[in-house]
């Protein structure tokens, strides 16, 4: 993975850990990364994470992930009206998404009428 592009190097290294069925992942950290990080805590996607200097120690809980799919590139953006957000098989994930107002999940934009940056898929 790029260097440049931290979301797609945040998105395979959470993926490889859950498919080994590591508990714990090392992942490059910006702004983005530690939002991120935090809205998966709080959807109960990850334990916990410890901030270093230049990284993040993830603590994933192995039974709620069973797939996460990167959807905006740097070099193919995607982005969505919060009425055109792509369907969760079954309803059971999230799409996670960047808008004006922050990280949000597909549900908290579409009730504050929010449209933004399809950064991945998880459930």
């Amino acid at each position: 993975m790029s260097l440049q592009d931290l979301m797609s190097d945040f998105v395979a290294r959470i993926n490889n850990a859950v498919m080994v069925g590591n508990e714990n992942v090392v992942v490059l950290k910006n702004n983005l990364v530690i939002e991120v990080s935090k809205k998966l805590v709080t959807l109960g996607y990850l334990e916990g994470f410890e901030e270093q200097e230049r990284t993040l120690t993830l603590q994933i809980k192995l039974n709620g992930i069973s797939s996460i799919k990167r959807y905006s590139k740097p070099g193919h953006r995607q982005y969505f009206s919060y009425k055109e957000f792509p369907k969760i098989i079954n309803g059971m994930g999230y799409n996670i998404l960047t808008t004006s107002k922050g990280v949000k999940t597909n549900i908290e934009a579409k009730e504050k009428k929010l449209g933004g940056e399809l950064l991945f898929t998880i459930f």
